[in-house]
């Protein structure tokens, strides 16, 4: 299994779950480590973004040191050693910027009342290293040489390819949810693109679907798409569209 692969296989996992345990340098207690639970998301390049109170203690620790780590896990496994998890090493520095807001917000709709609360900020965790367990045996470090992928131009702005999903294909989108996931979803919403994979689902709940391979241009990314909607008519004994 080459280097890529492994980066690719620990991204996927990353972009599946949507919470982490944020690790930064306590301020009360100097020298000793301090974990707290945040939402994140991570960029098409593979920094996480968490959205944070000015207020929050981990804020505070993060103004005074900004080497910080992000352990991705999944809570909901019984074995956690037997399971795969993503420790991201990093520095934080704000990034409040509009398209870092919107993917948010797509994946996050209930952050939007933060706003009136508190004073939150984005912040971006811009990897340095990437520890990555796939389970019992499969242990990896990562260099960011690996994990970071190549900024192209629709990474800033996957609004037009969602917009267009959901307005022309949500029966593409109901059939993908239902071969992948097992639910059936009348309205699928589609909430993100990125090169490993799309977030599709409803405005309560959203699931990460994987590609079989990174999308490095926006035309991968369509045909990664249509090849997920022909696996899934496959799968599910439905005739393709004339």
């Amino acid at each position: 299994m080459s280097m890529q692969d492994i980066a690719f296989s620990a991204k996927q996992l990353s972009r599946t779950h949507h919470s982490g345990v944020l690790g930064t340098h306590s301020t009360s207690m100097p020298g000793y480590p301090f974990g707290s639970v945040v939402p994140f998301y991570l960029t098409p390049a593979g920094d996480a973004i968490i959205y944070i109170s000015d207020i929050a203690l981990h804020t505070r620790n993060i103004k005074a040191n900004d080497k910080v780590s992000l352990t991705i896990f999944d809570a909901a496994e019984d074995d956690s050693q037997a399971n795969g998890r993503v420790t991201i090493m990093g520095n934080a520095e704000l990034a409040n910027k509009d398209d870092v807001k919107a993917q948010y917000l797509r994946l996050f709709p209930q952050a939007k009342g933060y706003e009136k609360t508190h004073d939150f900020n984005f912040y971006v965790i811009r990897a340095e290293r990437v520890r990555f367990i796939g389970g019992f045996g499969k242990i990896h470090w990562i260099d960011k040489a690996y994990w970071q992928v190549e900024e192209q131009e629709w990474h800033g702005s996957p609004e037009g390819m969602i917009t267009h999903m959901n307005e022309d294909h949500v029966d593409a989108m109901q059939l993908i949810l239902q071969h992948k996931i097992g639910v059936n979803i009348e309205h699928p919403i589609m909430h993100s693109a990125f090169p490993e994979g799309m977030h599709c689902g409803s405005e309560e709940a959203t699931w990460f679907i994987p590609f079989e391979s990174i999308c490095e241009t926006s035309t991968d990314v369509r045909k990664a798409l249509v090849k997920l909607t022909n696996d899934a008519r496959t799968a599910l004994n439905i005739p393709k569209a004339s």
